[in-house]
Protein backbone atom coordinates (compact mmCIF):
# COMPACT_ATOMS: atom_id res chain seq x y z
CA UNK A 1 0.00 0.00 0.00
CA UNK A 2 1.00 3.78 -0.65
CA UNK A 3 0.92 5.19 2.92
CA UNK A 4 1.80 8.78 4.11
CA UNK A 5 2.42 9.16 7.50
CA UNK A 6 1.50 13.47 7.99
CA UNK A 7 3.31 14.72 10.66
CA UNK A 8 6.10 12.01 11.41
CA UNK A 9 7.07 12.82 14.80
CA UNK A 10 6.89 10.79 17.68
CA UNK A 11 3.57 8.68 17.68
CA UNK A 12 4.10 9.18 13.41
CA UNK A 13 7.11 8.36 13.17
CA UNK A 14 6.98 5.28 14.69
CA UNK A 15 3.54 4.01 12.65
CA UNK A 16 5.69 4.93 9.38
CA UNK A 17 8.85 3.03 10.89
CA UNK A 18 6.72 0.07 11.53
CA UNK A 19 4.97 0.36 8.16
CA UNK A 20 7.89 0.61 5.96
CA UNK A 21 9.41 -2.33 7.94
CA UNK A 22 6.49 -4.32 6.71
CA UNK A 23 7.37 -3.56 3.22
CA UNK A 24 4.54 -1.03 2.38
CA UNK A 25 5.70 2.28 0.51
CA UNK A 26 5.83 4.52 3.00
CA UNK A 27 6.30 8.47 2.98
CA UNK A 28 6.34 10.79 5.76
CA UNK A 29 5.55 14.65 5.72
CA UNK A 30 7.62 16.30 8.13
CA UNK A 31 9.80 19.60 8.93
CA UNK A 32 13.28 21.34 10.00
CA UNK A 33 16.27 19.33 11.42
CA UNK A 34 14.29 16.21 11.90
CA UNK A 35 13.62 16.30 7.85
CA UNK A 36 16.94 16.57 7.34
CA UNK A 37 17.44 13.60 9.22
CA UNK A 38 15.53 11.38 7.69
CA UNK A 39 16.50 12.34 4.28
CA UNK A 40 19.78 12.00 5.09
CA UNK A 41 20.28 8.82 7.20
CA UNK A 42 16.86 7.23 6.89
CA UNK A 43 14.12 7.15 10.12
CA UNK A 44 15.81 6.16 12.61
CA UNK A 45 13.58 3.61 15.82
CA UNK A 46 15.15 2.72 19.26
CA UNK A 47 12.70 0.36 21.44
CA UNK A 48 13.75 -1.74 24.02
CA UNK A 49 16.54 -3.72 22.32
CA UNK A 50 15.49 -3.14 19.05
CA UNK A 51 17.64 -0.48 16.74
CA UNK A 52 16.42 0.03 13.00
CA UNK A 53 16.56 2.26 10.43
CA UNK A 54 14.05 2.46 7.43
CA UNK A 55 14.39 4.49 4.60
CA UNK A 56 11.25 6.39 3.43
CA UNK A 57 10.28 9.24 0.80
CA UNK A 58 10.39 12.69 3.18
CA UNK A 59 9.26 15.91 2.35
CA UNK A 60 8.21 19.06 3.60
CA UNK A 61 5.26 19.46 0.83
CA UNK A 62 2.60 16.97 0.40
CA UNK A 63 1.48 17.60 -3.13
CA UNK A 64 5.07 16.41 -3.58
CA UNK A 65 3.84 13.01 -2.84
CA UNK A 66 0.29 12.59 -4.43
CA UNK A 67 -2.33 10.88 -3.64
CA UNK A 68 -2.49 7.83 -1.18
CA UNK A 69 -4.02 4.91 -0.12
CA UNK A 70 -3.79 5.82 3.19
CA UNK A 71 -2.59 8.66 4.75
CA UNK A 72 -2.24 8.52 8.65
CA UNK A 73 -2.55 12.15 10.73
CA UNK A 74 0.39 12.01 12.69
CA UNK A 75 -0.43 15.10 14.65
CA UNK A 76 -1.52 16.25 18.24
CA UNK A 77 -5.34 17.68 18.14
CA UNK A 78 -3.05 20.97 18.65
CA UNK A 79 -1.47 20.86 15.03
CA UNK A 80 -5.03 19.37 13.14
CA UNK A 81 -5.77 23.08 12.03
CA UNK A 82 -3.03 23.23 9.76
CA UNK A 83 -3.49 20.16 8.71
CA UNK A 84 -6.81 21.15 7.01
CA UNK A 85 -4.45 22.13 4.01
CA UNK A 86 -1.40 20.43 4.01
CA UNK A 87 -4.06 16.74 4.13
CA UNK A 88 -5.97 18.01 0.76
CA UNK A 89 -3.19 16.95 -1.96
CA UNK A 90 -2.48 13.65 -0.43
CA UNK A 91 -6.22 12.74 -0.83
CA UNK A 92 -7.84 10.78 -3.77
CA UNK A 93 -11.48 9.65 -4.03
CA UNK A 94 -10.35 5.99 -2.66
CA UNK A 95 -7.73 7.62 -0.06
CA UNK A 96 -8.69 6.66 4.05
CA UNK A 97 -7.59 9.50 6.11
CA UNK A 98 -6.99 7.47 9.78
CA UNK A 99 -6.96 10.46 13.05
CA UNK A 100 -5.59 8.81 15.92
CA UNK A 101 -5.35 11.80 18.41
CA UNK A 102 -6.08 12.37 21.91
CA UNK A 103 -8.65 13.73 23.72
CA UNK A 104 -12.20 14.42 21.71
CA UNK A 105 -11.54 14.27 18.24
CA UNK A 106 -13.28 16.70 15.54
CA UNK A 107 -14.71 13.91 13.66
CA UNK A 108 -16.76 13.00 16.98
CA UNK A 109 -20.60 14.15 15.53
CA UNK A 110 -19.61 13.22 11.81
CA UNK A 111 -22.65 10.40 11.28
CA UNK A 112 -23.88 10.83 14.76
CA UNK A 113 -27.37 11.11 16.20
CA UNK A 114 -26.44 13.05 19.34
CA UNK A 115 -28.73 13.34 22.45
CA UNK A 116 -27.62 16.39 23.94
CA UNK A 117 -26.91 19.67 22.11
CA UNK A 118 -23.13 19.67 20.88
CA UNK A 119 -20.82 21.61 23.09
CA UNK A 120 -19.43 24.42 20.87
CA UNK A 121 -15.71 23.40 20.88
CA UNK A 122 -13.14 24.98 18.87
CA UNK A 123 -12.26 21.45 17.81
CA UNK A 124 -15.34 20.86 16.15
CA UNK A 125 -15.24 23.61 13.98
CA UNK A 126 -12.04 21.95 11.95
CA UNK A 127 -14.74 19.63 10.47
CA UNK A 128 -15.68 21.72 7.36
CA UNK A 129 -12.34 22.22 6.42
CA UNK A 130 -12.02 18.23 6.72
CA UNK A 131 -15.47 17.46 5.37
CA UNK A 132 -14.97 19.98 2.19
CA UNK A 133 -12.62 17.14 -0.04
CA UNK A 134 -13.55 14.22 2.51
CA UNK A 135 -16.58 11.88 2.32
CA UNK A 136 -17.59 10.59 5.47
CA UNK A 137 -16.67 6.60 4.24
CA UNK A 138 -12.94 8.01 3.95
CA UNK A 139 -12.74 9.01 7.60
CA UNK A 140 -11.13 6.51 9.92
CA UNK A 141 -10.87 7.56 14.23
CA UNK A 142 -8.35 5.71 16.24
CA UNK A 143 -6.81 5.74 19.43
CA UNK A 144 -3.49 4.94 20.25
CA UNK A 145 -1.42 3.32 23.20
CA UNK A 146 2.28 3.51 22.80
CA UNK A 147 5.24 5.83 24.72
CA UNK A 148 7.39 7.40 22.55
CA UNK A 149 9.60 10.88 21.95
CA UNK A 150 12.16 12.51 19.58
CA UNK A 151 14.99 13.08 21.71
CA UNK A 152 17.50 14.00 18.17
CA UNK A 153 16.04 14.37 14.96
CA UNK A 154 15.40 11.34 12.54
CA UNK A 155 14.97 8.88 15.63
CA UNK A 156 11.77 7.76 17.53
CA UNK A 157 12.45 6.22 20.81
CA UNK A 158 9.97 3.91 22.04
CA UNK A 159 9.40 3.89 25.66
CA UNK A 160 6.76 0.83 25.20
CA UNK A 161 8.46 -2.20 23.78
CA UNK A 162 6.53 -5.10 23.43
CA UNK A 163 3.13 -3.07 24.02
CA UNK A 164 2.13 -0.75 21.71
CA UNK A 165 -1.50 -0.41 20.28
CA UNK A 166 -3.38 1.69 18.18
CA UNK A 167 -7.20 0.62 17.52
CA UNK A 168 -9.37 2.35 14.69
CA UNK A 169 -12.92 1.49 13.11
CA UNK A 170 -14.53 3.61 10.08
CA UNK A 171 -16.90 6.38 11.19
CA UNK A 172 -19.41 5.26 8.75
CA UNK A 173 -20.52 1.66 7.28
CA UNK A 174 -18.99 2.33 3.56
CA UNK A 175 -15.43 3.17 5.31
CA UNK A 176 -15.34 -0.79 6.60
CA UNK A 177 -13.24 -2.23 3.35
CA UNK A 178 -10.78 0.48 3.45
CA UNK A 179 -10.25 -0.31 7.11
CA UNK A 180 -10.20 -3.77 6.41
CA UNK A 181 -7.12 -3.36 4.04
CA UNK A 182 -5.56 -0.86 6.95
CA UNK A 183 -5.53 -3.52 9.71
CA UNK A 184 -4.12 -6.24 7.30
CA UNK A 185 -1.45 -3.51 6.54
CA UNK A 186 -0.68 -3.11 10.13
CA UNK A 187 -1.34 -7.30 10.46
CA UNK A 188 2.68 -7.37 9.34
CA UNK A 189 4.15 -5.62 11.93
CA UNK A 190 5.36 -5.42 15.66
CA UNK A 191 2.43 -2.52 16.27
CA UNK A 192 -1.20 -4.86 17.66
CA UNK A 193 -3.88 -3.15 15.61
CA UNK A 194 -7.46 -3.99 16.13
CA UNK A 195 -10.74 -2.67 15.31
CA UNK A 196 -13.22 -1.46 18.21
CA UNK A 197 -16.93 -2.41 18.59
CA UNK A 198 -17.65 1.31 18.63
CA UNK A 199 -15.10 3.90 17.70
CA UNK A 200 -16.70 6.53 19.79
CA UNK A 201 -17.15 3.90 23.03
CA UNK A 202 -12.89 3.10 22.74
CA UNK A 203 -12.39 7.45 22.46
CA UNK A 204 -14.32 7.83 25.47
CA UNK A 205 -12.25 4.95 26.86
CA UNK A 206 -8.79 6.27 26.15
CA UNK A 207 -10.28 10.03 26.77
CA UNK A 208 -11.16 8.80 30.53
CA UNK A 209 -7.96 7.37 31.52
CA UNK A 210 -5.77 10.76 29.83
CA UNK A 211 -8.48 13.01 31.79
CA UNK A 212 -7.65 11.43 35.16
CA UNK A 213 -3.93 9.94 35.09
CA UNK A 214 -2.37 12.52 32.38
CA UNK A 215 -3.71 15.39 33.84
CA UNK A 216 -3.13 14.33 37.64
CA UNK A 217 0.65 13.67 36.57
CA UNK A 218 1.12 17.04 34.88
CA UNK A 219 -0.83 18.72 37.33
CA UNK A 220 1.94 16.66 39.88
CA UNK A 221 5.04 16.91 37.42
CA UNK A 222 5.12 13.04 37.62
CA UNK A 223 4.82 9.76 36.00
CA UNK A 224 1.24 8.82 35.10
CA UNK A 225 2.02 5.95 37.92
CA UNK A 226 2.33 8.53 40.44
CA UNK A 227 -1.44 8.00 40.87
CA UNK A 228 -1.19 4.80 42.17
CA UNK A 229 1.78 5.44 44.25
CA UNK A 230 0.04 8.18 46.09
CA UNK A 231 -3.06 7.00 47.50
CA UNK A 232 -4.40 10.83 47.81
CA UNK A 233 -3.99 11.81 44.31
CA UNK A 234 -5.30 7.67 43.57
CA UNK A 235 -8.54 8.70 45.33
CA UNK A 236 -8.92 11.85 43.13
CA UNK A 237 -7.72 9.81 39.91
CA UNK A 238 -11.03 7.21 41.18
CA UNK A 239 -13.19 10.15 41.61
CA UNK A 240 -12.54 11.25 37.99
CA UNK A 241 -13.04 7.59 36.40
CA UNK A 242 -16.34 7.21 37.90
CA UNK A 243 -17.48 10.75 36.92
CA UNK A 244 -15.86 10.09 33.05
CA UNK A 245 -17.92 6.55 33.13
CA UNK A 246 -20.93 8.89 34.10
CA UNK A 247 -20.25 11.65 31.25
CA UNK A 248 -20.04 8.97 28.66
CA UNK A 249 -23.20 7.13 29.51
CA UNK A 250 -25.11 10.57 29.50
CA UNK A 251 -24.10 10.73 25.46
CA UNK A 252 -24.75 6.77 24.98
CA UNK A 253 -22.10 4.63 25.85
CA UNK A 254 -21.58 2.56 28.73
CA UNK A 255 -17.77 2.17 29.11
CA UNK A 256 -18.04 1.29 32.65
CA UNK A 257 -13.90 1.70 33.72
CA UNK A 258 -13.13 -0.01 36.66
CA UNK A 259 -10.91 2.77 38.35
CA UNK A 260 -8.80 0.09 40.14
CA UNK A 261 -8.05 -1.85 37.13
CA UNK A 262 -7.43 1.01 35.08
CA UNK A 263 -5.07 2.09 37.85
CA UNK A 264 -3.20 -1.12 38.44
CA UNK A 265 -2.00 -0.68 34.49
CA UNK A 266 -1.14 2.94 34.54
CA UNK A 267 2.16 3.26 32.63
CA UNK A 268 5.61 4.39 34.51
CA UNK A 269 6.15 7.06 32.05
CA UNK A 270 5.49 10.88 31.36
CA UNK A 271 2.72 11.55 28.95
CA UNK A 272 2.74 13.49 26.88
CA UNK A 273 0.88 16.34 28.65
CA UNK A 274 3.45 16.64 30.69
CA UNK A 275 5.79 16.26 27.60
CA UNK A 276 4.64 19.17 25.95
CA UNK A 277 4.69 21.63 29.12
CA UNK A 278 8.02 21.18 29.78
CA UNK A 279 9.42 21.11 26.63
CA UNK A 280 7.32 24.47 25.47
CA UNK A 281 4.88 22.66 22.61
CA UNK A 282 1.43 23.31 22.71
CA UNK A 283 -0.53 21.45 24.85
CA UNK A 284 -4.18 19.51 24.25
CA UNK A 285 -5.97 20.73 27.40
CA UNK A 286 -9.14 21.74 25.26
CA UNK A 287 -9.49 18.15 23.73
CA UNK A 288 -8.41 15.96 26.93
CA UNK A 289 -9.61 17.85 30.24
CA UNK A 290 -11.64 20.60 29.25
CA UNK A 291 -13.75 18.85 26.51
CA UNK A 292 -15.23 15.95 28.87
CA UNK A 293 -15.96 18.96 31.04
CA UNK A 294 -18.03 20.47 28.63
CA UNK A 295 -19.53 17.82 27.16
CA UNK A 296 -20.38 17.11 30.89
CA UNK A 297 -22.39 20.41 31.61
CA UNK A 298 -24.07 19.75 28.26
CA UNK A 299 -25.55 16.72 29.95
CA UNK A 300 -25.82 17.59 33.47
CA UNK A 301 -23.59 15.85 34.76
CA UNK A 302 -21.77 16.71 37.94
CA UNK A 303 -17.82 16.84 37.82
CA UNK A 304 -16.29 18.50 40.88
CA UNK A 305 -12.94 16.40 40.78
CA UNK A 306 -12.65 16.67 37.29
CA UNK A 307 -13.22 20.31 37.12
CA UNK A 308 -10.66 20.80 39.90
CA UNK A 309 -7.98 19.15 37.66
CA UNK A 310 -8.87 20.62 35.00
CA UNK A 311 -8.64 24.07 36.12
CA UNK A 312 -5.55 23.45 37.57
CA UNK A 313 -3.57 22.49 34.54
CA UNK A 314 -5.51 24.59 32.03
CA UNK A 315 -4.18 27.76 34.38
CA UNK A 316 -0.53 25.56 34.22
CA UNK A 317 -0.49 25.83 30.45
CA UNK A 318 -2.15 29.19 30.73
CA UNK A 319 0.32 30.74 31.84
CA UNK A 320 3.39 29.65 30.19
CA UNK A 321 1.49 30.29 27.12
CA UNK A 322 1.17 26.58 25.79
CA UNK A 323 -3.06 26.68 25.87
CA UNK A 324 -5.29 29.58 24.92
CA UNK A 325 -9.36 29.38 25.69
CA UNK A 326 -9.13 31.26 22.34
Amino acid sequence: MRICVLGAGATGGHFAYRLAQAGHEVSVVARGAHLAAIRENGLGFVGGEERGTVAVAASDDPASLGPQDVVIVGVKATGLAAMVPLLKPLVGPHTLVLFPQNGMPWWYPVGEDLPHALPDLPIFRLARGFLDYLSPSQIAGGTIYSGNEIREPGVVFNSSPGKNFVSFSELVPEGEAATDRLLDAFSGTDMIASRPAGVRSSMWRKLLQNMSGSAIALATRNRSSISREDPRLGEIYSRIIVEGNAIAKAWGYEVEIDPAEVMAKIAHHRPSLLQDYEQGRPMEIGEIVLAPAAFARAAGVPCPSLDAVAAIVARLAIDKQLYSDD
